[in-house]
């Protein structure tokens, strides 16, 4: 037997045991979704907690906005779609209010203390602490403080997105800043710059991202208090997204979590969120074509297993949609009886 059909054999077998039966999810009660936050730009956030703890009261008791020398500052991982980006704003936001600040506006858009920074692998060491920037038309341009550096004078709070693409020399520069010192120097002026009160930091990452590396080793003991995010299911249904998509998809989760069945990707809260305002917007069958063609092309290109498509396939026959498959006899391209938008 290959690897694949003993995947889908386990599958299968789960799924008659009831592990995958979305009316087995009694704990998916809407009230458990946590309280409702609105943030400045109208976005809902629904912050999950950690042992009854709701995460951003959690976040506001390590991180230390009058003294950042007191804060233990957060590494939230988890696969892409959880909402690990939204619930670091969530808890920038919270932050913001209780030091008694309003929100502003910055470059036109609501701000309250939150600087998010995208990293890569073609980050150095200047990311961190100098941009340039043109002045006018002249063709010139003028060094100016980075984000970080910006955040570190003002007191902001610092996301630093998929920290694991980034070089070692890019993350090991900013030592200085993250332990007890809170110093960054910057070698084009001569200026040591000091953290001011409500700076702390937060990375977000996916610790199974293909082509990442590991942390360096101090940064496990400069950012201690580490969250695994899942996506909050209770809180989809909150958002309008119907139970029969929703519990397949949380039980589908679970297996991934517990470790059992060797899943390490499985559609997240963006994923079935997106499935579902698809369907609104261009109908079941179309919606969920898009949706096997986005599997096949992650499975094609290595981003996931093929056991794993094969389980987000197994997904969509709970949630009602097995109606949709073509058989092999029609030549429809397709991923395990689901038709692929394909172009004729």
């Amino acid at each position: 037997m290959s690897a694949i059909s003993a995947a889908l054999a386990q599958i299968d077998e789960l799924a008659t045991e009831g592990d995958l039966n979305p009316q087995g999810l009694d704990e998916l009660a809407l009230e458990a979704a946590g309280e409702a936050i609105e943030l400045p730009d109208g976005r809902v956030v629904y912050p999950p907690s950690v042992h009854g703890e709701p995460l951003h009261e959690l976040a506001g008791r390590l991180l230390d906005t009058g003294d950042p020398q007191n804060s233990r500052f957060l590494r939230l991982i988890g696969p892409p779609g959880t909402g690990k980006s939204m619930l670091a704003r969530c808890i920038a936001y919270t932050l913001w209010l209780r030091r008694g600040r309003t929100v502003e506006t910055r470059f036109g858009a609501p701000f309250y203390g939150f600087v998010e920074m995208q990293l890569g692998p073609s980050s150095d060491e200047w990311t961190f602490r100098h941009e340039f920037v043109p002045v006018g038309e002249s063709g010139h341009v003028k060094l100016v403080d980075s984000a970080f550096v910006q955040a570190m004078r003002n007191g902001w709070m610092v996301m630093l997105d998929e920290v694991n693409i980034a070089r070692d020399v890019a993350l090991l520069s900013i030592n200085g800043a993250i332990d007890g010192r809170l110093s960054l120097y910057l070698p084009a002026t001569g200026e040591t710059v000091t953290a001011a009160p409500g700076f702390c930091l937060a990375l977000a990452y996916n610790n199974g991202l293909v082509g990442a590396t590991d942390l360096p080793e101090a940064w496990y003991s400069r950012f201690p208090a580490t969250i695994e995010i899942r996506s909050n299911w209770a809180a989809l249904l909150r958002l309008g997204c119907p139970e029969l998509l929703v519990k397949p998809a949380a039980a589908l989760d679970t297996r991934r979590v517990s470790g059992d069945d060797g899943l390490v990707w499985t559609p997240q809260f963006r994923e079935i969120e997106s499935l579902h305002y698809l369907v609104s917007r261009v109908g079941e069958r179309m919606a969920v074509s898009l949706f096997a063609s986005d599997l096949h092309e992650r499975a094609q290109g290595g981003r996931i297993q093929d056991a794993e498509a094969a389980a987000a396939c197994r997904m969509l026959d709970l949630a009602g949609y097995a109606h949709l498959k073509v058989s092999a006899t029609r030549r429809i391209p397709s991923l395990h009886g689901y038709p692929r938008a394909v172009t004729s």
